[in-house]
């Protein structure tokens, strides 16, 4: 399963200014409103926005679009 850790490595790789306290506090967040959620495969909700966190930085986003990568479902899902 995908950790938030490999999301904030990647983050660094290309952006060491980065604001590793909003991507730790989306993070919390996010799991914290997922918490008692499961996708219909039966793995725990949250590896949803851990993949689109992941995509994001992949894409070599900032860390604010990451953020909203990891609490984009909340609105909708909780």
């Amino acid at each position: 399963m995908l950790r938030f850790e490999d999301i904030l490595e990647k983050v660094e790789s290309y952006h060491p200014g980065l604001d590793e306290d909003l991507l730790r506090r989306a993070y919390v967040v996010s799991a914290h409103e997922h918490r008692n959620q499961l996708r219909s495969s039966g793995e725990p909700y949250l590896v949803h926005p851990l993949a689109v966190a992941m995509t994001l930085a992949e894409m070599k986003l900032d860390d604010s679009s990451i953020a909203a990568g990891l609490l984009h479902d909340i609105p909708r899902e909780c």
